[in-house]
């Protein structure tokens, strides 16, 4: 929730701002995408390796956002060993056209640097020179260092080049000692699957009006359900995310979460610019939901006088 953070200040300093979030960590950008699902000015654009192979396991290419951002939020699944030229391709073929046709007013890099071949933890094959001409090529306002558990093997490199990059100065000669790119090339087969997900993400990304109306169609409410297994402390959490389908404005959501230690939430929120109809509705529910014993907490985010309470 770093970039939220940061984002959700400089608006409330500079007013409505339409921003694009580009998470090039090698983990799904499962936060930030749960944060502004469903916020239609706030895109946010992740490409990662494949969840089905790494943690936190999601980031689909069928996630798309909720009832008032749908097609938003785009994820690029991308299979081990992806290389320079298959990050590069996803740039160049899929996020600087939507970038391009989206038009924000501020680009955030969440410039994790995991994907780096020495990396212990992940299983990607990327550089130091790629991860600087990706950054030259996004030229984003700000880049915010998540993940990177190679101390001594990347992140010197990585961070150098991306910092000549946002400066503007040459990168040409940033490589690891260790650097060999015969023996970083990558496979045919990989570069067919990158291929195909990115043709399959601008696809969707296309025609997300009729893909939008076919997943809402004439609902009220759109529901989701979730699992969480927080790892640190062992904590297993079932969600159910319901959100408000209104003409007015991005309708109020609620958040129903059960843990494995017994603690049962209901959390309301209420989004910026939101109808009178969608804040009275949503209030009432927190003054119903507070005298429900089933719950042991209950929270209201009230966006639009940037209240909360519990």
């Amino acid at each position: 929730n770093v970039e939220a953070v940061a984002l959700e200040h400089i608006r409330a300093k500079h007013g409505k701002l339409k921003v694009a979030i580009v998470d090039t960590d090698c983990h799904h950008g499962d936060g930030t995408e749960d944060i502004y699902w469903n916020d239609p000015d706030t895109l946010v654009i992740s490409f990662h390796q494949d969840g089905r192979t790494l943690y936190p396991g999601t980031g689909d290419v069928h996630e798309s956002g909720g009832p008032a951002a749908f097609g938003y939020n785009v994820n690029i699944p991308l299979p081990p060993q992806t290389g320079e030229e298959g990050f590069l391709y996803v740039l160049d073929n899929v996020v600087m056209p939507i970038l391009d046709e989206y038009q924000p007013d501020l680009i955030i890099n969440s410039a994790g640097q995991d994907n780096h071949y020495s990396d212990p933890i992940t299983n990607m094959n990327f550089t130091a020179q790629g991860y600087a001409v990706l950054n030259d090529r996004l030229n984003p306002d700000i880049a915010v260092l998540e993940g990177g558990y190679s101390i001594e093997g990347a992140l010197p490199y990585v961070n150098l080049g991306i910092i000549l990059a946002m400066a503007g100065l040459d990168y040409s000669n940033v490589h690891e000692p260790d650097y060999n790119p015969a023996a970083l090339r990558q496979s045919h087969r990989i570069t067919d699957t990158v291929k195909r997900t990115c043709d399959q993400v601008i696809n969707r990304w296309q025609n997300k009006e009729q893909l939008a109306q076919k997943a809402i169609g004439d609902k009220e409410f759109v529901k989701e359900n979730k699992n969480v297994y927080y790892d640190t402390d062992g904590i297993l959490s079932d969600q159910q995310k319901k959100f408000k389908v209104c003409p007015d404005c991005n309708g109020y959501s609620v958040i129903y979460s059960s843990s494995s230690q017994g603690h049962k939430i209901c959390a309301i929120n209420i989004p910026l610019e939101a109808c009178s109809e969608c804040v009275n509705t949503a209030y009432d529910l927190y003054e119903k939901s507070k005298k429900d014993k089933n719950y042991t907490n209950v929270y209201l985010q009230d966006r639009v006088k940037d209240e909360y309470f519990s």
